[in-house]
């Protein structure tokens, strides 16, 4: 340890004469540690619930969808096929997908749905579908209907986890799906649930039925046509710019993941912005008690500031002798407010005993570990301290020879 950090350590301490010094530096070390603990608490929900949010709605949607309304689209494996020789290396897979709303019925219940048409084997290729499904095996059963249609009497479907409980229906049950019909009286017909859907996305969850491609045309009679093509690509953050050459190339109608909740995240990162705001004014109070510590250390040392500038002691060794000590409440207070905050959050995780209304999407409260977010918030409370400091480090060196010994500052 350097003479300088040494002595600076040192005035932080208690010594015989005048305990009530440290406890004063311990209030300031903690007053940093909980602004510190609090905003980084703050912004590791914020950055989890949109991180959250982001590979939710990555599940359940593609990057790109391509579309013709309320036409349809023809021949989609000669788009797809284009589309692929256009983008090679960018686009990962594409998938054609029919995509309409009615009404479900099961045990009396009615229900607007939204139903989804797919082709399962082509969408995992698109966006993987495993581990949102339950049993496995019912992702495979709607394929086996691709590659064998018609062989069912009564084809299989797989709904949200929400609307099973809304219909009081389960794996291995029956429902009723109504067609669309230009008649009075509209056709139903029966499904099997093959599995259920859960991507903890209320929204989707409470009103998706998913079906196998050939289901959903015979159901809405669409012959070969399907509304349209979901495109995924390896890089997901480009979707906006390819969406872009997609559409200037092409007789289509192009949407992007990103569109889809834009208000939903840009109000996210507004109140990411206030609330940081707000709560970074209690690492600003505690730098103002910082700043008060370093004052009352000043007043107290102004006789070893003298002595030290009697031994030849520069103004700026005296002014970095002061600077240090904010850093150190600093680096301390932040070392203890980041152990803290990890832990919050680990509680917070662990225990989910926050549970989020219907606007909010998902079920739980969700955290996020970003080392950047801590190493930044630590950073900027330490800058924050040693701006704290800097006054009354001037003051400090100012101090001449002969000042302190006519004051009662204490000696070391």
């Amino acid at each position: 340890m350097s003479f300088n950090r040494l002595i600076s350590f040192r005035y932080l301490m208690a010594n015989r004469e005048n305990r009530f010094f440290s406890w004063i530096t311990v209030l300031s070390i903690a007053g940093l540690a909980i602004g510190v603990a609090a905003l980084i608490v703050v912004l590791s929900v914020i950055n989890g619930f949109e991180v959250e949010l982001r590979k939710r709605f990555l599940h359940a949607n593609s990057h790109i969808m391509a579309y013709r309304y309320p036409a349809g689209l023809s021949e989609p494996e000669q788009w797809a096929e284009t589309i692929n020789k256009d983008f090679p290396g960018i686009v990962k897979g594409i998938s054609p997908f029919i995509h309409y709303e009615t009404m479900a019925k099961s045990n009396a219940i009615m229900r607007a749905v939204l139903v989804r048409g797919i082709a399962p084997k082509e969408r995992e290729k698109v966006q993987s579908l495993k581990g949102l499904v339950f049993p496995e095996d019912a992702l495979d059963a709607l394929q086996l209907e691709m590659d064998k249609p018609f062989s069912k009497d009564v084809p299989g479907v797989i709904i949200g986890t929400g609307l099973r409980t809304i219909l009081g229906a389960d794996v291995g049950d029956s429902i009723e799906l109504i067609a669309p019909s230009s008649g009075r009286f509209s056709e139903t017909k029966k499904f099997k649930i093959l599995g259920i859907y859960n991507s903890g996305l209320k929204h989707y969850d409470n009103k998706l039925i998913a079906m196998s491609l050939p289901a959903a045309r015979t159901f809405f009679d669409m012959g070969d046509l399907v509304t349209g093509l979901e495109i995924g690509l390896y890089d997901a953050n480009s979707s906006g710019t390819v969406a872009r050459d997609m559409e200037s190339k092409y007789n289509l109608s192009f949407r992007e993941w990103q569109t889809y909740n834009r208000p939903l995240f840009e109000a996210m990162e507004r109140e990411r912005i206030v609330i940081s705001f707000i709560v970074a004014f209690v690492v600003i109070v505690a730098a103002f008690n910082i700043l008060t510590t370093i004052f009352v250390s000043v007043s107290q040392k102004q006789r070893d500031i003298s002595i030290m500038k009697s031994l030849g002691a520069s103004n700026f060794q005296v002014l970095k002798l002061f600077m240090t000590q904010g850093v150190l409440i600093g680096a301390i207070g932040s070392a203890f407010g980041a152990v803290f905050a990890f832990g919050i959050a680990n509680f917070l995780e662990r225990y989910q005993l926050i549970e989020l209304p219907d606007p909010y999407f998902l079920k739980s409260l969700p955290v996020n570990y970003d080392p950047i977010t801590y190493l930044g918030i630590c950073v900027s409370a330490v800058l924050i301290c040693i701006l704290a400091s800097l006054y009354p480090a001037l003051i400090a060196s100012n101090v001449t020879p002969t000042e302190g010994f006519r004051g009662s500052g204490q000696a070391l």
